[in-house]
């Protein structure tokens, strides 16, 4: 009687938890309750019905993850200030002499460049508004243009370990460290951007150059108006400057990266003296509720089994071999994140690799980099595959070109899948012949 009441209650915080994810999943997806209100109300329910205690909560958030996002988000919001960002911007549309296509690739460019610094939403709500003013400028549609800035956004955010959300999770989750990502991650980015660059080129170049356009007006463009104060622009600069060593360098110093980050920023808070209060007004904290929340949420999963007996599953489909398995997580990444968003996946998802990781025969790393690569290049696939997409797209309801889901899919779909095709292909050379 004891052994069925027990199982019982065992039962039922699996139909609890599993509820529980099913149901802040369709919340985010659907945009029906904001992220974090979603999130954390589920980890509460967890609590109540005590799937976790609230230590067992605690234990199973990655403060290290946390605390990266929070000093990451503090430096931007500093930098921001500078103006450092449009004067890049700006001053290369200049040397494009107002050519529409040249223009498409320098925003392109420059969207990726600082994707792989910033996060993904800071760098369009930057580039988005600047696109809008050229091509009104120029009185070209902006629509190839923002398409293809919402493909790099998502490209150069694999880049590197700050880039994008699923890769600070990822390195939050193992050893893998700054330099790591770049080794790993920026020759595929590198190729993957020319290769979409030249397929932007053949569906756009014609109909972007059919328009006459006066380079006068874009020459006009006063690129130094954009910086009020040189001497904050250079301390910035330099503090900037020594947070990126400082992650390069983590492997000498030993220092968590969640450490470097916040310290970094509120050095650059002190060194620029910033109001404080002023500053933590920018730090998005409904983004940071969210990962807690979700967090707590995958905790659960985990505690009832229900990611162990997930990931015995995709052994028993991948044999426990390393080629196949890091072929199903990238794929399964990439078609997933068309769909989902890309945050919880990959937190569901290191779970799942965690547990598989001692029964995979071969190396576990090419796993990460193929979840990383997955979720970060997935995310392109539709304008609801990553939150860069939605805010664009939110930008443009009100304009004369709003930009619609078919719109973007017929052609970001077909990139996607040649992006992830790449990917495959440079894995399965790096896990045979590497």
């Amino acid at each position: 009687m004891f052994l069925n009441a027990a199982t019982d209650i065992t039962l039922l915080k699996i139909v609890v938890t599993l509820s529980v994810f099913f149901l802040t999943f369709l919340f985010i997806t659907t945009e029906k309750l904001p992220n974090a209100i979603a999130a954390m109300a589920g980890a509460f329910i967890l609590i109540i019905f005590h799937v976790v205690s609230q230590e067992e909560a605690i234990d199973y958030v990655d403060f290290d993850t946390i605390g990266l996002l929070c000093g990451m988000m503090l430096t931007v919001a500093v930098m921001r200030k500078t103006g450092l960002f449009e004067y890049i911007a700006i001053k290369g549309i200049k040397m494009t002499g107002g050519n529409p296509w040249k223009i498409l690739v320098v925003l392109s460019i420059v969207t990726a460049v600082l994707s792989a610094f910033l996060d993904n939403v800071t760098t369009v709500l930057i580039i988005v508004p600047l696109t809008f003013a050229v091509c009104e400028t120029i009185r070209v549609n902006p629509t190839p243009i923002l398409i293809s800035e919402i493909l790099f956004s998502n490209i150069g955010g694999a880049a590197t370990l700050i880039g994008d959300p699923p890769n600070i999770m990822i390195g939050g989750a193992t050893e893998l460290d700054f330099m790591d990502f770049i080794y790993n991650n920026l020759p595929i980015v590198i190729l993957v951007s020319i290769v979409t660059m030249g397929l932007l080129r053949l569906i756009y170049y014609k109909k972007l150059m059919e328009i006459p356009v006066d380079s006068k007006k874009i020459l006009a463009f006063d690129e130094r108006r954009t910086i009020p104060d040189k001497k904050f622009l250079i301390s910035t600069l330099i503090v900037f400057g020594l947070i990126i060593i400082a992650f390069v360098t983590h492997q000498f110093h030993h220092i968590s990266l969640a450490s470097v980050a916040i310290g970094g920023g509120f050095t650059l808070m002190m060194v620029t003296r910033q109001d404080p209060e002023e500053v933590l007004k920018e730090v998005e904290w409904p983004t940071l509720f969210f990962f807690l929340g979700l967090f707590v949420i995958v905790g659960g999963l985990d505690k009832t089994g229900v990611i162990h007996k997930v990931a015995v599953s995709m052994l028993d489909v991948t044999k426990g071999q390393e080629g196949p398995s890091t072929q199903f997580v990238l794929w399964l990444s990439a078609l997933s994140t068309t769909v989902v968003n890309s945050i919880p996946f990959t937190a569901t998802m290191i779970s799942l690799i965690e547990n598989m990781s001692g029964s995979i025969s071969g190396d576990i790393n090419n796993i990460w980099w193929a979840l990383s690569l997955g979720a970060c290049f997935g995310g392109n696939g539709t304008l609801v595959g990553a939150a860069a997409n939605i805010i664009v797209a939110g930008f443009t309801q009100k304009t004369k070109y709003p930009l619609r889901f078919g719109e973007y899919f017929k052609v970001a779909f077909p990139l996607m899948l040649v992006s992830v095709a790449m990917v495959s292909g440079y894995l399965y050379l790096k896990y045979t012949y590497f």
